[in-house]
């Protein structure tokens, strides 16, 4: 046991020496860091007892998983209209947020399984006053996104590291505060509700039997609108009139890290 103790705070006192000549010699911009985040954190749990490490030899019979994470958004284009007006050079700030997963794998060696997973960030849309004829189509909006993701899952189960990729749809809730300006006239839109499709790559470092750590990349497809006010299906009210909608279009990559828990 002393020399299992021995040769895992060894182990332990190379990784961080590894480490730290790794960024050491780097640059120091924020998407290195992050990329290297779960690796920092790891690295003091992987100093865990001895007991967590016998523990972690004997694998799972059941893989379920909780995990919470970082993210940040690089919208990479979309288009906003009004009643169809489209709004020329609509652009999309990068934000910063986080969220959570609960997933699932029949056992520790299946190549297969599902997760949910719940996340929201910040943002904003903004488009300069272009004047074609006698109108004005601008954009000033200030939004709040949440996204409610199930997913299809294949990994290689690896004992230590786990690639995989994957593939999710969901729905999708547009926070808006702002206006736009169109043919329509000057408008400030409510929640727009949508769906998101995304794809996923990412891979997962195994610290024990329970604790991992993870990055993903996932670009993102974006299709809402928002409601016309006369409500819809058996309880659109007749007689209403519609109000002018908005609509979006978003394209967005996101880049993702945390931790997680197996039970």
């Amino acid at each position: 046991m002393a020399s299992q103790r021995a040769r895992q705070s060894r182990s332990g006192k190379s990784t961080l020496k590894i480490i730290a000549v790794f960024l050491s010699s780097s640059d120091s911009r924020w998407w290195f860091i992050l990329f290297n985040l779960p690796i920092l954190i790891m690295c003091p749990i992987a100093e865990l007892d001895a007991a967590e490490t016998e523990e972690s030899a004997e694998p799972l019979p059941k893989e379920w998983y909780v995990s919470g994470f970082l993210l940040r958004s690089y919208p990479i284009g979309g288009s906003l209209k009004v009643d169809g007006d489209k709004i020329p050079d609509t652009s999309f700030n990068s934000a910063t947020g986080g969220g959570l997963k609960i997933g699932v794998f029949p056992s520790y060696k299946s190549v297969f399984g599902a997760e949910f997973e719940a996340f929201g960030h910040g943002g904003s849309i903004t488009a300069p006053h272009t004047v074609v004829g006698n109108t004005t189509r601008s954009a000033q909006i200030d939004t709040s996104v949440f996204n409610f993701m199930a997913n299809a899952l294949a990994r290689y189960p690896g004992d230590y590291i786990q690639p995989y990729t994957g593939v999710g749809l969901g729905l999708s809730i547009l926070g808006t505060d702002g206006y736009t300006q169109s043919s329509a006239g000057i408008r400030e839109p409510d929640s727009l509700f949508g769906l998101t499709l995304q794809g996923i790559i990412g891979v997962r470092l195994l610290v024990t039997n329970h604790l991992f750590g993870f990055a993903e990349y996932k670009p993102a497809l974006f299709f809402g609108k928002e409601g016309d006010g006369c409500g819809s299906g058996k309880y659109r009210r007749s007689g209403c009139t519609p109000r002018p909608t908005h609509s979006l279009n978003s394209q967005s990559h996101y880049v993702s890290v945390g931790i997680g828990y197996r039970f």
